[in-house]
């Protein structure tokens, strides 16, 4: 299967909060809006990271701070040091033979791990 878009959806249990947070996460404010109570950002070219109040998902996905994000990134330290700049707490890094990862967690416990290949 190829799919033309990839959409990761991460419930939060404070809307206006975790927007808050993403937006220092990534910099910016959401790329779109759908709704009064979504908000997305595109962080590659078909690829984006949607946040949505748990009550506005169906039963089986509502639970607040389950969701893990893993991106890809070519240099871990450049964005480390940007998130450090955006005060975002970054948790300790992990190094295997294979990447280099740091995970950071949002205010209901979600974790966005950035992941850098070892090859470079």
């Amino acid at each position: 299967m190829i799919a033309p878009l990839v959409l990761a959806t991460v419930a939060v249990t404070d809307f206006a909060t975790a927007r808050a947070w993403y937006a220092r996460l990534f910099g910016r404010a959401p790329d779109h809006s759908p709704g009064p109570s979504c908000v997305e950002w595109q962080i590659a070219r078909c690829t984006r990271i949607q946040v949505l109040p748990r009550s506005d998902l169906p039963d089986r996905r509502n639970r607040a701070g389950g969701a893990s994000v893993g991106i890809l990134v070519d240099d871990l330290d450049e964005v480390l040091a940007n998130l450090q700049g955006r005060h975002i707490d970054v948790m300790p890094q992990t190094a295997t033979h294979f990447v280099r990862f740091a995970p950071v967690s949002d205010p209901d416990g979600n974790l966005v791990t950035f992941v850098e290949s070892a090859s470079g």
